[in-house]
């Protein structure tokens, strides 16, 4: 089937269901349905219409860039409809963004590819406090990779990503988004992307941007949510208190179930003494310090992109320039902590498109609908992310062919490892190699924003000093 009967067909359907038409090629997520059930895959690097979605994309682009405070994400991908016991596929451009006055601007952006606008926030970090669910509140006695991380200086938390070490000392360090320690609420532009002014004014290192954080204590859990928890678990006890209290008022209650009602309560009641006694030594729940972190807009210094690194002022031109989303924050382990899986290597391996990745977060949140298993592919496209003026070339993660669900990583993701899947045999020693780390998610995307661990660890390697591996118990032994 051709790509333009294949886009009629799947519009017709999607239309009917999900995307409601806008005019100009454009359609836009219906706002009646709180749930996106719209699949979308990543495309190969090899696909056809692949060059003629960046083209598209690149003039969509060329427009958001020069509103104020815009904030967009845009990424060509595989649209997936199944009609008449048929799967269809077709190429689109997923676009998710807050700024509702671009439905006005649509005429200036009109794409012969299908672009399908999602009404919210392209760049979800760092979770905060409040939309963590107390209900499901753990207290862990070790930090292991993909449990939350808690920042009370701004009330943040993160997923632990890894552990870390250096070969010459025996300090023990962890690694999180940047997002979970920095005071500010978004990427700040790093300092040569910024205007001088004065001509001689001397350059402050990026370096010193990222050590202002430097002492920020980390915990988990945090007080303030196991305060929350207990509230809860105060509330929980009254209404149990009051279900029996009008059993014992005249309602007649079989003697299995006051039998289980008692048990709740008694149930009820360690769980709530526990997280008590708990709360009374706070300094237990503390797991270090972040000594190092960015959260950056850095220009890229790339020459894979097909431009020079360097070039004269004269010549440049600032439409032709784009950058790089860099988020990152360094822990000096004090307790709690514990191993990376032994199962995985000591170095990072290199992100390419097309792969299949892997992403394990253990804890449960209230907005984290997915599993703690994630199976995904790199896109074949990268995602063209649009902050602050800037336009940023990005890695996206789309779920994995076969997967049941629609999206690759949920908000409250942000800090998460993503490593290869499982290679070698079982009776051989299967191991994974870690390649990104997760940052920021659209906020109704089905995709996932990651920055290569090669290029997180040569950023720490310049702002620390220090060459960093991940620490495995095995490490005294050797490294994969």
């Amino acid at each position: 089937m051709s790509a333009s009967s294949s886009h009629r067909r799947i519009g017709s359907t999607s239309i009917q269901d999900e995307l409601i038409p806008l005019g100009h090629n454009w359609f836009i997520h219906n706002p009646n349905h709180r749930s996106v059930r719209v699949r979308y895959l990543a495309i190969p690097r090899d696909h056809d219409a692949l060059p003629a979605s960046e083209i598209a994309t690149e003039k969509i682009v060329r427009v958001l860039v020069q509103l104020q405070d815009c904030r967009a994400s845009l990424v060509p991908c595989l649209h997936h409809t199944h009609l008449d016991g048929q799967d269809y596929y077709s190429t689109v451009i997923h676009a998710t963004m807050l700024n509702v006055e671009v439905l006005e601007m649509l005429h200036l952006m009109s794409s012969t590819v299908p672009v399908h606008l999602y009404i919210g926030d392209p760049l979800t970090t760092g979770t905060p406090f409040d939309v963590y669910s107390p209900e499901k509140l753990t207290l862990p006695d070790c930090l292991l990779p993909g449990d939350p991380i808690f920042c009370s200086s701004t009330e943040r938390v993160a997923v632990f990503a890894a552990y870390l070490h250096s070969p010459d000392d025996d300090t023990l360090y962890g690694l999180t988004a940047g997002h979970a320690v920095v005071q500010q609420a978004g990427f700040v532009p790093h300092r040569r992307l910024l205007p001088r002014s004065e001509k001689h004014e001397r350059r402050v290192r990026s370096s010193q941007l990222a050590l202002h954080c430097l002492g920020r204590p980390l915990s988990n859990p945090a007080v303030k949510v196991v305060e929350r928890a207990i509230q809860l678990k105060d509330a929980e006890r009254s209404m149990l208190c009051a279900e029996r209290d009008m059993s014992a008022g005249g309602r007649v209650m079989s003697p299995g179930g006051d039998e289980r009602h008692l048990a709740r309560l008694r149930q009820h009641d360690a769980e709530r003494f526990m997280l008590r006694d708990a709360l009374s030594k706070p300094h237990e729940f503390d797991v270090g310090h972040a000594c190092a972190a960015e959260a950056i807009i850095r220009p890229c210094t790339s020459a894979d992109h097909g431009r020079p690194t360097k070039s004269s002022r004269r010549g440049k031109d600032k439409r032709d320039e784009h950058t790089h989303l860099l988020s990152w924050a360094l822990v000096r382990m004090s307790s709690k902590a514990s191993d990376n899986p032994v199962t995985m290597r000591a170095h990072p391996g290199t992100l390419a498109r097309g792969a299949a990745v892997t992403m394990h977060v253990r804890d449960p949140n209230l907005e984290r609908p997915l599993g703690p298993f994630r199976d995904g592919v790199v896109n074949g496209a990268p995602a063209s992310v649009v902050v602050g003026g800037h336009v940023a070339r990005e890695w996206a993660v789309f779920p994995a062919p076969g997967r049941t669900g629609v999206r690759f990583a949920a908000r409250g993701d942000a800090g998460a490892l993503v490593t290869s899947v499982r290679e070698g045999e079982p009776e051989e020693g299967v191991v994974t190699t870690p390649l990104a780390m997760l940052y920021a998610v659209p906020e109704r995307g089905p995709y996932g924003l990651v920055t290569p661990l090669t290029t997180i660890m040569r950023r720490i390697r310049d702002v620390t000093g220090m060459q960093l591996r991940f620490q495995g118990s095995w490490w005294r032994d050797g490294y994969g």
